[in-house]
């Protein structure tokens, strides 16, 4: 920005001084015309200082802007970064839950199935045990009619001989 600055400072106007030449010009009216441009000059100048100050407060400004802008998009980056990670590492251990439950229902199921393969045998032995069991109390109510049976023939047997034989005395052998 200095480029733009003057070559000629308000002093050099207010110190130049011109050769006095016949029917010249007013000096008093020179003089004056002078001090008036030395200052605007010098206003021109303050100015020019003040925006310079503030062109450089605002471009350090912009600056920090920048750098502030550049520092959230990466922290918006990493903030992506780490949901998107804690978003894969959740569905890794919900998948990782939900396998070991279902080989926990597996075993429950395996285990409620080898029960039930349990309880079939012991109702099919326990079948097996009352056919048995049936079997021989059959038989041996069988066998306990066939004694009755033969007790009453030989009851019957007895009746019908000694109906046949001469009754006996006493004192008599058989």
């Amino acid at each position: 920005m200095r480029a733009m600055r003057p070559n000629v400072s308000p002093l050099d106007i207010r110190k130049r001084t011109f050769p006095i030449r016949f029917r010249g010009l007013d000096r008093n009216e020179v003089a004056h015309y002078l001090e008036l441009v030395a200052d605007d000059l010098e206003e021109l100048m303050r100015t020019l200082d003040e925006l310079e100050r503030d062109n450089s407060r605002l471009k350090d400004e912009v600056a920090r802007h920048r750098e502030s802008e550049a520092s959230l998009k990466e922290t918006l980056l990493m903030a992506q970064r780490n949901a998107e990670v804690l978003r894969s590492d959740t569905e890794r251990e919900a998948e990782r839950i939900l396998a070991e439950a279902n080989r926990h229902a597996d075993r429950i199921v395996q285990q409620a199935l080898e029960k039930s393969a349990e309880k079939e045998k012991r109702i099919r032995e326990l079948r097996v045990e009352r056919k048995n069991f049936h079997l021989k109390l059959q038989g041996m109510l069988d066998m306990f009619q066939q004694v009755l049976n033969f007790d009453k023939e030989e009851e019957d047997l007895d009746h019908s001989v000694s109906v046949m034989r001469p009754k006996r005395k006493d004192g008599e052998a058989v």
